[in-house]
């Protein structure tokens, strides 16, 4: 259960109060606001009409020295504190010291007149004009004497007079004293900021940090220029290079090594002689045998070349490399090339060294790009603190430019002596000021206003009723389905859908033909269908938190909407405890539900009744019985509906209220859907917050608005439209 709160500011400030809000809680709590209102008026007119008579005197001064603002120094070293500081210097004009001179010379006429009454009845303040803040201060002086006013204002103006004259040497001076200290100090420390510049040249040998870095921040896009240069020229003599190597047909050590072997004379003249000894041997073996002497000599021979020839290829080379073979053809191959592939070997060579060489000086430019890079790196803090101390040595250099300048001026000023201050109005007669009825009276309505609108605020927030639609959509996150208009409102003041009995002059059918409810009761009903439409809903609960809110005249109205939409719809009065329907359409109120939950017939009797044109059907609540709650949750009952929800179209279901009873809620167990109707300036937010709480576990579709007077006055202003426009 939800806790009542009568907190004014969760019930209302919680919510977004307009303008509309506030008016509408005003006219709700008019009386309070009218009995306030005018009580307070009334106090306030009396206690008005017996003041005392009071008069009032005022001067004006021009409260600012002669001399500053002739320049920008002298209004820069001039005594700030007494003469730019406005509130200062009103302060100075109440003090005791001043005030105590106006009182001597007030004594004589006036000797019963004090310091402290004196400052009392004197006002003094800045006069502004619109927005702006002028230089002239106006001092007030009240009294119950239109004479004693103005006396009291002359004393004063000539005391300030002659304090101004007292204070104009010595405030010149006090300024003048001031620039010669400052300008000492001034001095040093333009001194020792240009001495920090200088050091700062001689620690990174430059003049100028800024153009430093530009210079190298060239050097080092021309060394990328470079570097981009030198990579295309190694790319493009690396491709010559390899094109050759593949066209030899050899790789980089074999061509080094052929090289180095066919330069050696003595190498050439061994493999010629072992070619010999090969030729000789081949055509003796053509005529003798293995084993033949001559055969065996030439073996020896060949034997002892490949000796020879392997030392002097270690003598060459250093060693013998692992892909030369020591037979004929590779050492042919290997150590004698042709005139062509010699050409290509230069060619080789030539490239290679190339190669080197750029590789070289790539490197050097590496180091160098990287190096003036680091440079480059550094120059950003020796900037940053070269202008620091430029920047400070020029603010430093004309701070003591202008103090030399000050000094200048305010020897001049000195000379002339001109400081004074202006009466730019002189103090006038006294002007009576109170009792000021018109005043007093505007006074009043404005209090009066403001008490009024409290007390009717704290009204509204001892009442924890609903007002209006927009309070119980704050309260739940539940669709309203629709809104049903107030009644006008006749002698009898009945509501549009008061629980039944209804009066005399409106019986049930008639508030079922009148067409704004028709209208109203029409769009809740196309509501219900659209939450159809996602989930079937062939039972509905029509229920309230308490008794009086309208619910049974709302089944009533949702049964001949659907009827005039040639649908079959069936009304069941639950409401044991307190049934009503049968007498509104004349029926004996036996054979109902609670006969037939008692053990009675198959199924209760159904009526047809016609309603405006069109018939609906109702199921009586039957005979009363003294537990509604045993005969409730008798078994038959959810079985009742789902048989009668096979016939009808929608089965409209009235129940008790709410709160104070289970009733509804099993009622609602048994049905496929919940609404519940709320009736404005009926139930409480408390009361409405609890029955939806308690509804919530079940399928509850949506809240009814009952007794909206928002409604009545868009009907009322669509009628008058339509008039016009007929008239038209």
């Amino acid at each position: 259960m939800i806790q009542s709160n009568n907190n004014w500011e969760e019930k209302e400030l919680g919510a977004d109060l307009g303008y509309g809000e506030l008016l509408k809680i005003l006219w709700r709590r008019r009386f309070w606001f009218l009995g306030v209102f005018a009580g307070v008026i009334t106090l306030n007119t009396l206690i008005s009409l017996q003041k005392p008579s009071i008069y009032m005197s005022s001067m004006q001064l021009l409260v600012e020295p002669n001399y500053q603002g002739n320049t920008d120094s002298q209004e820069e070293f001039s005594d700030y504190g007494v003469e730019i500081d406005y509130a200062t210097q009103i302060n100075l004009m109440r003090s005791s010291g001043l005030l105590k001179r106006a009182v001597t010379k007030l004594q004589a006429q006036y000797p019963d007149m004090t310091i402290e009454e004196l400052r009392r009845s004197l006002d003094i303040y800045q006069l502004i004009e619109g927005k702006t803040e002028t230089k002239i201060i106006e001092a007030d002086y009240v009294g119950n004497s239109p004479t004693l006013t103005k006396e009291v204002l002359e004393k004063i103006k000539a005391v300030y007079l002659e304090y101004n004259l007292e204070q104009q040497e010595k405030r010149l001076q006090d300024g003048l004293s001031f620039i010669n200290n400052q300008i000492p100090e001034a001095r040093q420390d333009l001194i020792q900021t240009e001495s920090s510049i200088t050091e700062l040249r001689n620690r990174y040998n430059l003049i100028d940090p800024e153009q430093e870095a530009a210079v190298i921040s060239d050097r080092l896009g021309n060394i990328k220029q470079q570097r981009e240069s030198l990579k295309a020229e190694y790319q493009d003599i690396n491709g010559r290079y390899l094109n050759l190597q593949q066209q030899l047909g050899t790789s980089d050590n074999n061509l080094t090594t052929s090289t180095r072997l066919t330069q050696s004379e003595r190498y050439q003249n061994l493999l010629n002689e072992l070619q010999t000894v090969e030729l000789e041997l081949a055509q003796q073996r053509a005529r003798f045998t293995e084993k033949n002497p001559i055969i065996q000599d030439l073996l020896a021979q060949r034997y002892s070349k490949q000796g020879l020839l392997r030392k002097e290829i270690i003598k060459v080379l250093g060693a013998v490399p692992p892909q030369l073979n020591l037979d004929l053809e590779s050492l042919q191959k290997q150590g004698q090339l042709g005139e062509s592939e010699t050409d290509v070997l230069e060619t080789l060579t030539q490239l290679k060294a190339q190669l080197k060489g750029i590789e070289e000086k790539e490197l050097s430019l590496a180091q160098t790009e990287q190096s003036l890079s680091k440079q480059l790196n550094e120059f950003p803090k020796i900037i940053a603190e070269y202008n620091s101390l430029v920047q400070e040595a020029e603010v430093k250099r004309n701070t003591l430019q202008r103090l030399l300048e000050a000094k200048q001026e305010f020897g001049i000023e000195i000379d002339r002596g001109g400081f004074n201050w202006q009466i730019v109005e002189p103090p006038s007669d006294g002007v009576l000021i109170s009792p000021n009825i018109q005043r007093d009276l505007l006074l009043g309505i404005v209090v009066a206003s403001v008490l009024g609108g409290f007390a009717a605020f704290v009204r509204e927030a001892s009442d924890n009723r609903v007002f209006d639609r927009k309070q119980i959509e704050q309260q739940v996150s539940l669709p309203v389905l629709g809104t049903i208009p107030r009644e006008p409102l006749e002698k009898n003041n009945n509501h549009f859908l008061a629980q039944l009995p209804l009066s005399p002059s409106k019986s049930l059918r008639d508030i079922l033909g009148w067409q704004p409810f028709q209208e109203s009761v029409d769009i809740i009903y196309e509501n219900l269908q659209l939450l159809n439409s996602y989930s079937a809903i062939k039972s509905l609960t029509v229920t309230s938190a308490i008794a009086q809110e309208g619910k049974s005249t709302l089944i009533c109205g949702l049964a001949a909407s659907i009827a005039r939409r040639q649908q079959k719809v069936l009304i069941i009065d639950a409401n044991l405890r307190s049934p009503r329907l049968h007498q509104e359409f004349e029926l004996i109120n036996r054979d109902g539900l609670s006969d037939w939950l008692a053990g009675g017939n198959k199924i209760p009797t159904i009526h047809s009744i016609p309603l405006l044109g069109e018939t609906i059907d109702l199921i009586v609540a039957g005979s009363q019985t003294a537990d509604p709650v045993k005969l409730l949750s008798n078994s038959r009952f959810p079985e009742l509906i789902r048989n009668l929800e096979q016939h009808y179209d929608l089965v409209l279901v009235d129940t008790p209220p709410i709160l104070g009873t289970v009733d509804a809620i099993k009622t609602a167990s048994y049905c496929s859907g919940v609404v519940i109707v709320s009736r404005l300036d009926t139930v409480k937010i408390a009361e409405f917050t609890e029955a939806t709480n308690l509804m919530t576990k079940f399928n509850l579709l949506g809240v009814v608005v009952n007794d909206s007077k928002e409604v009545r006055k868009e009907r009322r202003q669509q009628f008058l439209l339509s008039q016009i426009s007929n008239m038209n």
